[in-house]
């Protein structure tokens, strides 16, 4: 497997590893081959990494949906980054891919009908963003609960480091909250843990589930809070 594809699973891994280890998403103890992957210690579990990231159904439903509408791999970089963070392979895929992407959760644990009424009650304008999945098809998992505090915590966040400690950033994040029976967003002072040793001393980072994910650029911060205010203001209506 060449360097590209395996810069791209572990930028999948990034992200898929916070809600493994929590126990909420993806094929148990996941997490661990994903630790020893992405360290560096083992190339060699790049085809493990990739078997057990095709279980993480709430995202590979929607990798191979943007993939599909810009004929590319579902583990392309640009596709992985088109989910989580968001870029402007979204815009190819069609309302019904994006439909049909929900439909196909029943599969994989979504009762049938709430699958069927999310994807026939789905908003126009919404695409297969992580943000969307969270927000309006909400936790596969039965150990969630759909409150603010957890869908806050499930998005991928923005935020500009403030303090890096090593173990731990303080950043200038972001948090949901409901106001009026509507999302909204406001900045928040925070600490989030950094497992995977991210070094940004200023500048940009994404968070998940409280955790530091990864150093990321102005584009993409902006492309972040693009799609995330996009699902938000959806939402609302």
């Amino acid at each position: 497997m060449q360097q590209q594809e395996i810069n791209a699973l572990k930028k999948a891994c990034f992200y898929s590893f916070p809600p493994n280890k929590l126990g909420y998403c993806g094929p148990d103890e996941s997490w661990k081959t994903f630790d020893i992957f992405v360290s560096g210690q083992s190339n060699e579990k790049s085809q493990e990494v990739k078997f057990l990231l095709e279980k993480f159904y709430g995202l590979h439903n929607y990798l191979e949906a943007i993939a599909r509408a810009n004929s590319l791999d579902p583990f392309d970089k640009e596709v992985i980054e088109a989910y989580w963070i968001g870029n402007r392979l979204l815009e190819k895929v069609s309302f019904e891919e994006t439909q049909n992407a929900i439909i196909s959760l029943q599969k994989h644990g979504l009762p049938k009908k709430i699958a069927e009424k999310k994807a026939a009650k789905l908003p126009r304008g919404m695409i297969p963003h992580h943000s969307m999945h969270v927000l309006y098809v909400n936790f596969i998992t039965s150990k969630l609960e759909p409150i603010v505090k957890n869908l806050s915590s499930c998005i991928v966040q923005w935020a500009k480091v403030e303090k890096n400690r090593g173990d731990t950033i303080a950043i200038k994040g972001i948090e949901l909250f409901s106001e009026a029976n509507e999302l909204k967003i406001r900045e928040k002072e925070k600490i989030v843990e950094n497992p995977f040793g991210v070094k940004a001393e200023k500048g940009f980072v994404s968070t998940h589930w409280g955790r530091a994910i990864e150093e990321i650029s102005e584009e993409e911060m902006k492309n972040l809070k693009k799609y995330t205010i996009k699902t938000v203001e959806l939402m609302n209506k």
